[in-house]
Order: C-alpha cells, then sequence, then structure tokens
C-alpha cells in the first residue's frame, strides 16, 4: 500500500481530506463539544498540539451551505456513526478568525494584522452584503472586507458579523476564535499589554457575552488569561484545561494512534524511542504525544530530534527561569535530573503576575506544555498541588539549552567551560579551580545565594554547567554506599574517568580554615563509601574531588 504524504502544516480539515493526506480521525470532537461543552467553551492546549486543525473541522462540518457541499468531506470518519449526525451536520452559518499570526511590534501593527484576519472573514460572507438594509451596517460591512475600519469597529466586528449571519439565514452562527491569547503573548514582550487587553476585552464581550445571535462559541489558545477579566461577565462559559477530562484526547495522539501511525509507516519498530523522546504528556489523565514531533519523526525517516521545541519563541521562559525565585532554578535543576516537584497550579494567569510566585512560572510552564502534572491533592489553602515533572527527552532538552545560556550569555564564554571540562579530565585541579572561579565571579548572580541552603544553590548552579558535557551521566542527591552524594558524573564510556564531587560551605567564623573543610569533605566520600555506585557499574578510574564556596570565591581539591 503506498504511504499517504503526512499533513505537516496541513490545518485546513478540507484540504487535508481532499487531497488525501495521512489523517488520525479526530471527528469525535464534534459530537464532544455539542453533548460536553458549553454555551461558550475555551480549550486551552500548548502550541501545535491541532487545535487550529479541529477549529477547521468544526467549521466544515456545522457550516451551512447550498447544497449542503462539505457532507463527503465526512464520509467513514467517525463522526457518521453520532446519533445527532444528521441533525447538525451543515445546519449552522460558521464565524471562523485565527489570531495565531496577529504579532505586532506595536499596538498598532498587530490592528492592521487583525484588520486582514478580519478582511478575509468578511470576504468569504460577502453574499450577506446585498442583503444588509441598515445603511450603517452596509457601511462597517464594506470597511471591514477593505482593511478600513476604525478600531471600535474592529472591535465590534465578530457581533456585527453573527447578527448579520443569523438575519440572512435564520440560524445563529458558530463562532470559532483561534489562538486567541497569541497577541497577548506577544503584546506582554513588546510594551503594549494593557492596551492589547483593554481591546482583547471589548473585542471577545461583544460577541461571546449575552448574544442571541450565536449557537456556540469555541475558544482555543495556550493560557485562559484570567485577571484582566476578559473573560469577566461570561457566566456560561466552559473551560476544559489539559487538567481536564472532557475532550482530552481531542488534541494529541493517543498510544494507540501513535502505534498505528508508526506502523503504517514502516517504523514499528521505534516505538519505545519514540515514547521516551514525544509522550508523556498527560491530558485528563490520559497519556498524549506531541503530534507535531511525531510526524517530523516520521517525516525525518525516524531521526530522533527535538522538533517541537524548534517551533516556538522560548523567550519568555527564559525571562521567567532567569528573573523568577531562586527556587525556580533550584526546581529546574531537580527536573532534568528527574526528579519531580510539587506545587499549587492556577489555571488563572495574568502575565504581569507570573514572577510574583514560584507557582505562577511552574502553572505557565505545565499548560505551555514544558511539564506534566499529576497526584491533586488539596492543600490546607483548598488549593489544588500537583507533582510536576518533565514530560519527555524532547522537552528536557529546553532546559539543557536554558542552563547553557546562562553560562554563555555571562562574560565567560562557552570555550571557557569547555577548557573547565578539558582540565578536569586531566585532573588538573588549578586550572579547575582557577576557570570555576571565573563563572562564580560572573555567572552567579543568576542565583539567589543568601537563603537558608547556600550549598543547594552551588550544587545546581555546577550542574547547569556539567549538564553539558555530553560525555557523562550527570546526578545528584543520589544514594550511593552509606549516603547520598552531592554530584557524580558516570562516563557514557565506562572505561573512562568518573567523577565524584562533595560540596562544603566554608564558614570562616565557624570552621577551622578552607583546608580543613576541604579535608572534610574528601573524607565524607571515604566514609560514605558514595565510590559505590560508580564501581558496581564497573567504572575503575574515579576522581573523588571537594569543592568549598565562600560567597564568590571557590577552593577545589582532589584526593
Amino acid at each position: 500500500m503506498d504511504q499517504k504524504m503526512l499533513p505537516i502544516g496541513i490545518s485546513d480539515y478540507k484540504k487535508l481530506i481532499e487531497e488525501d493526506y495521512y489523517y488520525v480521525d479526530k471527528t469525535d470532537f464534534i459530537r464532544q463539544i455539542i453533548e460536553e461543552g458549553s454555551l461558550i467553551t475555551l480549550l486551552p492546549r500548548p502550541r501545535r498540539f491541532g487545535k487550529t486543525l479541529n477549529l477547521s473541522t468544526l467549521r466544515y462540518f456545522f457550516e451551512r451551505t447550498e447544497g449542503n457541499i462539505y457532507r463527503p468531506l465526512f464520509n467513514g470518519k467517525n463522526i457518521e456513526q453520532w446519533k445527532d449526525f444528521d441533525r447538525y451536520q451543515g445546519k449552522y452559518p460558521v464565524i471562523l478568525v485565527t489570531l495565531k499570526d496577529c504579532k505586532g511590534d506595536t499596538f498598532e501593527e498587530m490592528l492592521l494584522l487583525l484588520a486582514r484576519e478580519l478582511q478575509s472573514e468578511f470576504i468569504r460572507h460577502d453574499y450577506l452584503r446585498e442583503h444588509i438594509e441598515q445603511k450603517d451596517y452596509l457601511d462597517q460591512f464594506v470597511r471591514l472586507q477593505n482593511r478600513k475600519a476604525t478600531p471600535d469597529e474592529m472591535t465590534g466586528s465578530l457581533r456585527l458579523l453573527s447578527e448579520l449571519l443569523t438575519s440572512y439565514w435564520g440560524t445563529p452562527p458558530l463562532v470559532l476564535l483561534d489562538e486567541y491569547d497569541t497577541p497577548i503573548h506577544v503584546a506582554f514582550d513588546k510594551g503594549y499589554y494593557d492596551r492589547m487587553i483593554g481591546f482583547m476585552r471589548n473585542f471577545m464581550s461583544l460577541v461571546f457575552k449575552d448574544n442571541t445571535d450565536i449557537f456556540r462559541g469555541i475558544i482555543t489558545g495556550i493560557l485562559r488569561v484570567s485577571k484582566e477579566s476578559i473573560f469577566s461577565g461570561l457566566n456560561n462559559i466552559a473551560v476544559f484545561s489539559l487538567l481536564d477530562r472532557p475532550v482530552c484526547t481531542a488534541f494529541g495522539f493517543t498510544q494507540e494512534e501513535t502505534n498505528t501511525l508508526l506502523t503504517d509507516y514502516s517504523l514499528g519498530d521505534e516505538k519505545d524511542s519514540v515514547k521516551q523522546w514525544y509522550d508523556g504528556y498527560l491530558f485528563g489523565g490520559l497519556t498524549v504525544y506531541n503530534p507535531w514531533s511525531v510526524l517530523n519523526y516520521i517525516m525525518y525517516d525516524g531521526v530522533l530530534a527535538p522538533y517541537w521545541v524548534n517551533t516556538g519563541s522560548d523567550v519568555l521562559l527564559r525571562h521567567l527561569l532567569a528573573d523568577g525565585p531562586s527556587q525556580i532554578r533550584m526546581g529546574v535543576e531537580s527536573l532534568i535530573q528527574g526528579e519531580p516537584i510539587r506545587s499549587v497550579i492556577n489555571d488563572k494567569l495574568a502575565f504581569p503576575d507570573l514572577l510574583s510566585e514560584a507557582s505562577n512560572i511552574w502553572s505557565f510552564m505545565l499548560f505551555s506544555g514544558y511539564l506534566k502534572a499529576t497526584d491533586p491533592v488539596k492543600n490546607n489553602d483548598d488549593l489544588m498541588e500537583y507533582t510536576l515533572q518533565v514530560p519527555n527527552r524532547e522537552v528536557r532538552t529546553v532546559f539543557f539549552t536554558i542552563i547553557r545560556s546562562w553560562i554563555n550569555n555571562g562574560p565567560v564564554k562557552n570555550d571557557r567551560l569547555e577548557l573547565m571540562l578539558q582540565a578536569l579530565k586531566e585532573k588538573n585541579m588549578p586550572i579547575f579551580q582557577r576557570i570555576l572561579n571565573d563563572f562564580v565571579v560572573n555567572t552567579l548572580s543568576y542565583y539567589d545565594t543568601s537563603g537558608r541552603e547556600p550549598e543547594k544553590v552551588y550544587q545546581a548552579f555546577l550542574l547547569g554547567m556539567l549538564v553539558s558535557s555530553g560525555a557523562y551521566e550527570v546526578s545528584s542527591n543520589r544514594e550511593s554506599g552509606l549516603g547520598r552524594y552531592d554530584i557524580l558524573l558516570r562516563p557514557r564510556d565506562l572505561s573512562l574517568q568518573g567523577v565524584i564531587m562533595e560540596l562544603k560551605l566554608y564558614d570562616p567564623v565557624y570552621d577551622e580554615s578552607v583546608e580543613s573543610v576541604l579535608d572534610s569533605a574528601l573524607q565524607q566520600i571515604e566514609d560514605k563509601q558514595y565510590a559505590a555506585t560508580l564501581q558496581a557499574a564497573g567504572v575503575t578510574d574515579i576522581l573523588k574531588m571537594a569543592i568549598t564556596f565562600d560567597g564568590k570565591r571557590v577552593w577545589v581539591k582532589m584526593a
């Protein structure tokens, strides 16, 4: 059987079906929207998980046309088995507007990009023009078609179009708004956030609030932007986030769908590798694969690579990790070591408040697709707390890359890091100590060392540098021998050198000398038998190191 074309970047359902692209049947999403949704339904999901394609599917299913021309698009699809198929298929006019490309450097530029999107939808409904009786409505309609509408007219554009469609068809329309929060993300980054929020609040309220000329409203995005009251007054809205069970498998590929897809493209033997790289997301408690990454993996003949993480900017994430509370950077260190963290999750986020609490940053990372959440428990404040983990190897590369950038963006560049790692390999402690001191002086400002556990801060800082070496598997705080080591570097080639590092804080008030603290750390490595893990793995060349910090000075000694 000939293999079908893969729908990479295809978000139009009609094109996908008519041109016979490979399609993972998600049409039961239509039934779920009717039976489980509300008058207005908000569906936040990470980027590249099929939001635009699903809205396009809704459009072609519901859209009323002369002769019901879209009916054949659903022949043989799952939705044909729905008992109410004929009741809803082809029965409603549809408005579909996407804001995914409204990324202006200024508010005015954003309005120009939005005007283009509105123009396209008003031209699509050009048949209405000759039936508009009120002159002011007709004038607005024409200006919107010609991209000459005022900001106020753009604000009320979807409300106007819904009224005109109801009047023409005698049936209220389905209103689909795709990626509603994209311009809000950009506005926060570019400095016109307040103006953007004010516009979006009115733009959405006019069409979705108390509008009798609407059958249903479906909104997609990444976050539920809440505190700014964008959704205020929408008492009839249902929000199905990735933590909720309704429509949970409508976005992304299930295990069964992924297995079938891999088998169809002769990659069935690679299921385990694909699972490690692209699985791990939990939507409504069910396992979901990243569809963009799986499709690209197949297109590139089975090359495992971070396809999803390269499709969008991580500027905001980098900003939050660098400028947020110090426990965020400590948490990232735990996460990349495979250790979970616990945090309250807030599904109603306001961009200006992201840095105010660590839980807001973890929440942003979860809903943006960088974490997965399990084991919900209500805490003493009646807030839901979750266990958070990195979902898969692809996302793990994001955190490695960001940690490297913290180092490389300082005055000390990556060539110095390579020299430091080479000194480690050669057991050249004076060079290792000198370069490490340079890093500490120039880069440790990213970390808060004034807390009660500065040793953990230094440990996270050092780990951030060491993970960039592909020669080692880096771990920390794991049991070995009779205790828990601070840092262990296991060589991927077991015939090479392994490294154990014990960190101690030097306090001139209480400690006799730097040398005594270093000796104490080396003795602990021996007494606690930290080398046991490396020895059990077959490593015979083991470097035992003591590292002592005092403010922004560092001393190193090897056994």
